[in-house]
């Protein structure tokens, strides 16, 4: 009997011990659902913009004197003169002073026709500080005045340089205004709006890197002299 009872508590001692080692085991794994958490949390989320507007004079009319995707390349730097000074929070842009972008992705395809091309704008010429880091997004396009004769036939728009002022056009008539935010406040720009130029549209943050994206059905994404960009401070931080 003695060896019996020997026997049972050395095999009742193993089976408490597999167990303890089994449920230690389990609390070092993690589990599925933590795997996707810890991935969500891994990704980067990019802050959405789509919805909202902002107010014309606060925005960055970047002068674009021509752009064409083809003759573009991933990595390159590019560069565009302001049409009217801002003053944002340390940091004053005179007009012509400089902003700069990046090209953060650019493609082309003929079957289906199509085009891509995502921009970042991450520093400026601040007076007094030269390439200073600034992030801008790119919230609006404006094509040339060719391709928005509907406001022009409306009501005359300073023309300087060849660049039309939004500014100067917003004060003279509503038209244009209408066109930045169709159905929203006046003197306002709706995020992801563009005028005058067909087939483009533009995604902000949906880039790579949540670059500025635009896209287009075209092989091919132009922007004509007389073009801009209209940029505006999202990140204050």
């Amino acid at each position: 009997m003695r060896t019996t009872s020997l026997a049972l508590r050395r095999i009742v001692g193993l089976q408490i011990t597999l167990l303890i080692s089994a449920v230690s085991s389990l609390g070092q794994a993690p589990s599925p659902s933590g795997q996707v958490a810890a991935g969500e949390a891994g990704q980067v989320t990019c802050q959405r913009l789509a919805d909202s507007s902002f107010a014309t004079n606060t925005t960055v009319q970047a002068k674009v004197t021509g752009l064409d995707s083809a003759h573009l390349k991933q990595g390159k730097e590019v560069w565009f003169k302001v049409a009217n000074g801002v003053i944002y929070p340390g940091c004053t842009l005179e007009a012509d002073s400089v902003v700069y972008g990046r090209i953060m992705s650019v493609s082309s395809s003929k079957d289906p026709s199509g085009s891509e091309l995502s921009l970042t704008f991450d520093h400026a010429d601040c007076t007094g500080h030269d390439k200073q880091a600034l992030k801008l997004r790119l919230i609006a396009v404006v094509g040339p005045p060719d391709q928005t004769h509907r406001m022009h036939d409306q009501t005359p728009v300073q023309v300087k340089g060849g660049v039309r002022s939004i500014e100067s056009a917003v004060a003279g008539t509503n038209a244009l205004d209408m066109e930045l935010n169709p159905g929203g406040p006046p003197n306002t720009v709706q995020v992801g709006i563009v005028v005058g130029v067909p087939k483009l549209k533009l995604e902000p943050t949906a880039g790579p890197s949540c670059s500025d994206k635009l896209t287009s059905t075209d092989t091919k994404i132009q922007l004509g002299p007389g073009s801009e960009l209209l940029l505006a401070l999202t990140e204050t931080r």
